[in-house]
């Protein structure tokens, strides 16, 4: 039988409120998983940005809701998985110099080896990335 590339035992997953205070959870907790898979330093920060900018996407769209973190290795990449309730996908927003908002998503476009998102069946959404376990 062929080897399996992910190992149920090495999903690891945080759910938090949709509530601002738990951005930092959320980037405590990619910090701890990443470095846990022995991930390269810049893959821990890139990992960790990543999570803090879809985290509070989700937070925004989805105040007060249940969001689900889930990280885990796939051969030499690691896959970052943020859901949130919230059927609405997100949409490029017009950058300006002085804006606060529309950031996120280039931040981890920039970052990520590949990125993508998908509608749950059971409604929401996942926004999901790969990053390269080792740099």
């Amino acid at each position: 039988m062929g080897q399996s590339t992910t190992e149920l035992d090495a999903v690891r997953t945080l759910t938090i409120e949709g509530h601002p205070i738990e951005a930092k959870r959320a980037r405590t907790f990619a910090r701890e998983c990443l470095k846990g898979l022995g991930c390269s330093p810049d893959t821990i920060d890139d990992g960790e940005l990543i999570v803090s900018e879809l985290a509070t996407n989700s937070i925004i769209a989805a105040p007060g809701k249940k969001i689900e973190i889930s990280i885990f290795p796939i051969k030499d990449l690691v896959a970052i998985y943020v859901y949130d309730p919230v059927d609405d996908l997100p949409q490029p927003k017009r950058l300006s110099l002085i804006g606060e908002k529309g950031r996120g998503i280039p931040i981890v476009k920039k970052c990520a080896r590949r990125y993508g998102i998908f509608r749950s069946l059971s409604g929401g959404k996942v926004v999901w990335v790969m990053v390269r376990r080792f740099s």
